[in-house]
């Protein structure tokens, strides 16, 4: 077990919990930022609902922080091996063009439970959820818009997620869309900086484990 199924209850993260529990603060100032305020805005708007989990024996401390909202991927944005194999269990939807997903918008841990494992325990957390038979809508992939630093995405890809693009080239074509051939050629050969990497995590591998 980890320690977040040992010492925490999960809550919706609503503008009352925020209020009643001690500040929370995970290091970052834009995710602190977020929980303190954005995630209202989000939340009234309909683009993406807040949980965090609270520790048992004193439920004032939040342990951690999680944005969740829907999500796609576009078939032809998935690398040549994985587009196949979808293409191949999909070829009788000729016009399907995205397979349903949901996106973690925001992922924060408290800077006092920071090295407990509790990041990992939040993925496999959502993973879990969405993999149950039980939920009642599809949902294919987990996806991550990654901060683009070497810990963050060794972090995910430890926790089981690939890349959508294999280089940043090719993401940052799909991010900054060229307006003519003469563009396409000057983003290739010098492409803008990017402040996060698209990532994914494939819900059906999980489901063939747990069946095998």
């Amino acid at each position: 077990m980890s320690f977040l199924a040992d010492n925490c209850l999960l809550s919706p993260y609503t503008e009352d919990v925020r209020q009643a529990c001690l500040p929370f603060v995970c290091g970052s100032e834009d995710m602190d930022e977020f929980f303190a305020k954005d995630f209202a805005a989000y939340a009234h708007y309909l683009m993406g609902k807040s949980y965090c989990f609270r520790l048992k024996e004193s439920p004032k401390q939040i342990v951690c922080a999680f944005t969740i909202s829907n999500d796609s991927i576009r078939i032809y944005d998935l690398p040549r091996s994985r587009r196949d194999y979808m293409k191949a269990i999909t070829h009788h939807e000729k016009h399907l063009r995205r397979y349903p997903g949901v996106l973690i918008g925001r992922l924060a841990v408290a800077k006092e439970f920071a090295g407990k494992g509790v990041g990992s325990a939040v993925l496999t957390f959502v993973k879990d959820l969405f993999s149950d038979p039980a939920i009642q809508t599809g949902c294919r992939f987990i996806i991550v818009d990654a901060v683009n630093s070497p810990e963050i995405l060794s972090f995910y890809q430890k926790n089981g997620f690939v890349f959508l693009f294999t280089t940043e080239g090719q993401e940052a074509l799909y991010t900054y869309p060229p307006k003519d051939e003469e563009e396409r050629q000057a983003l290739k050969n010098n492409p803008h900086p990017l402040q996060t990497r698209l990532m994914y995590f494939d819900l059906l591998d999980l489901k063939n484990q747990k069946e095998q």
